[in-house]
């Protein structure tokens, strides 16, 4: 069903916006009982009937379609009736579907529309207008509660005429107008006098508004008056006077003013041309509208808003004032701070430019200090007692303020203080004061003064502040700088006309704030010691780093034992010689020799220095005995031999490429050869004579020229390349090495040849030679390019 109706709701809804309704094909019919339109909250009956002769077929019915809920009752053989009980939707659509027994075909009966609502409540309200300069009639109306129903508004004028008497008569004469539309004035033929109505009417029912007698010439609204502009005078107080000009040409008209101070809500209305006390320094809002004088004609609307600020004035009342003493020094005079309170806008009456400090002396009024801040420092001459604080701007001084500094000190009764002074909590940043009035005071009281000071626990910085309380006022709130963690002291003087009492002082009891502050406390001390700590560590961290980078045999020690808890990938020597491309070449050319392969020696090569000898520069004859000799024999003095230029390196060595020494010949000479200074060259060396030299692996040293040094395979292997990459010919041949007798020849030629040379042999390659010779089972190594491990 649930695919098949949702095809059914697409056909549907498809066929009410192609052609509506009247355009589906219905095999029945569909009604609703009472009426298609109901009042909202009544019971409804939507009924369908089959018509074509289908019994008890299966029916259905949809919603804005969607499946409707509810049971349908049978009313016979081919209807159904579905109830629905305090109905309150105020649309809907009603398809009725069935389907005969034993059919898969479903038949749309028909559709229909359900409505619910209210019927019209009277207008009411009914007021007309007619603009200065306009042709129309416009009326407005309160249409009370909405209808949810389709609902027509017209306003009806029967027209009426004024006999000479004075009595209306009615000419019958009544004309009807949609409403949203203005009336045209041309339509009433020139006639003032009607009697109007609106009246309303829908589908539940219709209703009027009492009729309304309207006189024409009284409904005409005056043109927008213009506001040019306001002035204030400069008496005490000052007054404001708005000034505005009519754009009307009716006479007889009525007009009124209302202003606001920006920032503000509440509207002051009056009457025009009237004098405003307004505020000094204070920017208002002003408007203005009219009316005909006789009562009852419509107001036009407000005046473009104009915005006018009131100069400023001397200020209203003196600041609220205190001091604190301080030290007084021996020719009487004394240190005294003036505290001064700013002035509220209202009393300040303008921008205060500065305060003035004065006393009266013998000699007359003495200006102590004069500044734009709110607090300053004086020298008190002495002998007075009484100090006077004026604010002023630029209209003028306020009254001046009085400080006295008589202080109670020989009896209480001369200037009784306050009594039980409490400081009591409200919250972490809020604190309620409280005091007792001074008993048997001779004197009248003026008002008190409460003064706190906060310390906070890490700077040890005071905070003041002050108030001033009514004398009628035995309390008050602090707030400013009152926060927790800190040290609050407070203290409350009564102020007399002549003098002030000794002050009595609260602090903050026990509770919140002090457990604050003892946890502000208790934080600070651990931070102490965190630091301490943290430092204290750093030291000595420092000196066992310093003592392990100088003591060589304690560096020792942690290596010893830190070294074999690592684990082993930590300890290898890298790089691994038996992984290089030049062993692995090596190993490739194995398969020319016999089953048995040379020991292959890993470690690196000597890291020695090249020196680069240009073609044209010829050999000079070596004449040092005791350094190894660094050049070769001239040919002058060799004839009979030849050197080619170069040698070609074989490809077969990869890329590794050994380190080449300066001293080739002294190589040549401990490999048991030499380049031969022979009259005909020699062949060209073997790709593979390395491996013909050991036919072997039996006889891992090789005597060179008959002698007792032994050399290693992989030596031999780096003469032969030095000796190639050196530019100097080298020819080498497994017959040659046969017996070593043409090896040993050229050894005596060379010796015979040149007797002055002792050594030719590099020192780094005689250390190595001598570690052989020393009968070691392991070669040392005379390649220091090898990486050790991680220690």
């Amino acid at each position: 069903m649930v695919g098949s109706r949702e095809a059914l709701e697409l056909h549907i809804l498809f066929c009410c916006l192609c052609g509506g309704l009247a355009s589906l094909k219905c095999w029945g019919h569909v009604w609703v009982e009472p009426a298609p339109v109901v009042r909202m909250g009544s019971d409804v009956s939507i009924n369908c009937l089959y018509t074509f002769g289908c019994p008890w077929a299966e029916f259905h019915l949809l919603f804005n379609a969607s499946l409707a809920e509810g049971a349908l009752q049978p009313l016979n053989s081919s209807a159904v009736q579905l109830r629905l009980r305090d109905y309150r939707t105020p649309f809907r659509t009603v398809f009725c579907v069935a389907r005969c027994r034993g059919s898969h075909t479903r038949h749309l009966l028909c559709g229909t529309t359900i409505l619910a609502g209210y019927p019209p409540d009277p207008p009411s309200n009914l007021s007309c207008t007619i603009q200065e300069g306009s042709e129309y009639l416009v009326c407005r109306w309160d249409t009370g509660r909405p209808t949810e129903l389709l609902t027509n508004y017209s306003l009806h004028l029967h027209g009426m005429v004024v006999a000479e008497d004075a009595e209306e008569k009615d000419d019958e004469e009544e004309k009807a107008f949609t409403a949203g539309s203005p009336v045209p004035l041309s339509v009433l033929h020139g006639k003032t006098h009607y009697w109007a109505w609106v009246q309303a009417s829908n589908a539940l029912g219709a209703a009027r508004s009492p009729p309304q007698h309207l006189n024409l010439q009284q409904l005409v609204v005056p043109s927008l008056p213009l506001v040019i502009g306001a002035e204030t005078t400069e008496t005490s107080p000052p007054t404001t006077t708005l000034h505005w000009r009519r754009q009307t040409l009716l006479e007889d008209v009525h007009c009124e003013e209302r202003h606001r101070a920006t920032g503000t809500l509440a509207w002051h209305q009056h009457r025009t041309h009237s004098w405003h006390n307004l505020q000094s320094n204070t920017q208002y809002v002003f408007q203005v509208r009219c009316r005909l004088s006789p009562t009852g004609s419509p107001w036009s609307s407000w005046s473009t808003s104009f915005l006018y600020t009131t100069p400023e004035a001397a200020p209203t009342k003196a600041p609220d004032t205190w001091r604190r003493l301080g030290p007084a020094l021996p020719n009487g005079s004394q240190e005294v701070t003036v505290l001064v309170k700013p002035l509220p806008a209202p009393d300040a009456r303008g921008r205060i430019l500065g305060y003035a400090v004065t006393t009266k002396t013998t000699k007359g009024s003495l200006l102590l200090c004069n500044t734009s801040s709110t607090a300053c420092t004086v020298l008190l001459p002495p002998g007075a007692h009484i100090l006077h604080v004026t604010a002023h701007n630029s209209k003028g001084a306020s009254s001046p303020a009085t400080i006295t500094l008589n202080q109670g000190t020989n009896s209480q009764e001369e200037f009784p203080a306050p009594l039980a002074v409490e400081v009591k909590p409200e919250n972490q940043s809020i604190f309620l004061v409280t005091w007792q009035h001074p008993q048997h005071s001779r004197r009248s009281l003026l008002w008190f003064i409460v003064e706190w000071i906060f310390t906070t626990q890490y700077s040890q910085e005071e905070q003041y502040f002050w108030k001033k309380v009514p004398q009628q006022e035995a309390h008050t709130y602090i707030q400013e700088g009152a926060a927790a963690g800190g040290h609050i002291n407070v203290s409350v003087y009564a102020v007399y006309p002549d003098g002030v009492s000794k002050p009595s002082s609260g602090q903050v009891p026990p509770g919140n704030h002090l457990l604050s502050t003892t946890y502000s406390e208790i934080s600070y001390d651990d931070d102490i010691g965190v630091f301490l700590g943290l430092g204290i560590s750093m030291l000595v961290l420092s000196l066992g780093f310093a003592v392990l980078m100088f003591k060589k045999s304690a560096r020792k020690r942690i290596k010893a034992s830190v070294v074999p808890l690592l684990p082993k990938w930590l300890r290898e020597d890298l790089p691994q010689m038996e992984n290089s491309n030049v062993v692995k070449s090596l190993q490739e050319k194995s398969d020319f020799m016999d089953n048995n392969e040379p020991f292959l020696d890993i470690s690196d090569p000597t890291v020695t220095e090249v020196e680069e000898v240009p073609e044209h520069e010829e050999y000079k004859t070596i004449t040092t005995r005791r350094k190894p000799s660094r050049e070769v024999p001239k040919e002058l003095e060799h004839p009979k031999s030849t050197a080619p230029a170069s040698t070609t390196i074989p490809e077969q060595i990869s890329d590794y490429k050994p380190q080449v020494s300066d001293v080739n010949p002294a190589g040549y000479i401990a490999a048991n050869f030499y380049q031969a200074q022979t009259q005909a060259a020699l062949p060209e060396p073997e790709m593979n004579v390395c491996f013909r030299d050991y036919p072997s692996t039996e006889t891992p040293l090789w005597r060179a020229g008959g002698g007792d040094h032994n050399l290693w395979l992989l030596e031999k292997v780096n003469l032969v390349l030095n000796s190639s990459q050196s530019g100097q010919s080298h020819v080498f041949s497994s017959a040659v090495v046969g017996h070593g007798s043409l090896m040993e020849s050229q050894w005596a030629q060379t010796l015979a040849m040149d007797a002055q040379e002792q050594t030719l042999v590099p020192e780094e390659l005689l250390c190595c030679l001598r570690a052989i010779n020393g009968g070691s089972g392991t070669a040392k190594s005379c390649f220091p390019q090898s990486t050790g491990g991680l220690f």
